[in-house]
């Protein structure tokens, strides 16, 4: 735990997909550590790659992870039928529990106290984007040694309203992949048309 009494600043590792709102949040926090995680999921390459463009652009610091379980995996991020459990195409069983663990290895290894995830509050239609979720897992990061915060900055906030917050520059937020189904955008799974919407409500759309 933190000394009681004692100024501290807080080291952030920020979960980076390299999508708009993890892109966006790496613009506003600018956090210690930025880590994309390859779970086996079918956009991993194009995902890491504009991770690692934004940071660089932004000047952060980057790590990558593989850490695969494409066989765990559910409907199209994996390439597989969509899960009885969701009604959502995108669904992969844990996969949030999943990477904030992963990431809280890595902010104890880079000597960072906080986890950032991207959750806004359009992904309160699963389970694991709200606030229960988010506060149960609190609990479990703090119960556990090196007692690591999680928190989730945009949880409150829309996308569109995160990308305002953020004045992350166009050029950067171009980078962003949000495609669910593979390294090229499809321009109809979920993500590619929360993509373009988020785009056109900011007024950047081509």
């Amino acid at each position: 735990m933190r000394p009681a009494g004692k100024s501290w600043e807080m080291s952030e590792l920020l979960l980076l997909s390299g999508g708009i709102d993890s892109i966006a949040l790496a613009a506003w926090r600018r956090p210690s550590v930025c880590l994309t995680i390859d779970y086996g999921q079918r956009p991993a390459q194009a995902e890491l790659q504009a991770s690692a463009q934004v940071c660089q652009d932004l000047g952060l610091r980057h790590e990558v992870l593989e850490a695969k379980i494409p066989g765990l995996g559910s409907g199209r991020l994996a390439g597989e039928a969509e899960s009885p459990h969701s009604k959502h195409a995108e669904f992969w069983p844990f996969r949030n529990q999943y990477l904030i663990t992963i990431a809280s290895m890595m902010a104890m290894k880079t000597g960072c106290d906080t986890v950032t995830i991207g959750t806004v509050v359009t992904d309160r239609r699963h389970k694991d984007g709200s606030e229960a979720f988010l506060h149960y897992l609190r609990l479990v990061l703090l119960q556990q040694e090196g007692a690591l915060g999680l928190q989730a900055p945009a949880a409150n906030l829309t996308s569109e309203q995160l990308v305002r917050q953020s004045n992350v520059s166009p050029s950067v937020l171009a980078w962003a992949h949000s495609c669910h189904s593979g390294p090229l955008a499809c321009g109809t799974c979920p993500g590619c048309q929360k993509h373009s919407e988020v785009m056109a409500a900011l007024g950047w759309s081509r």
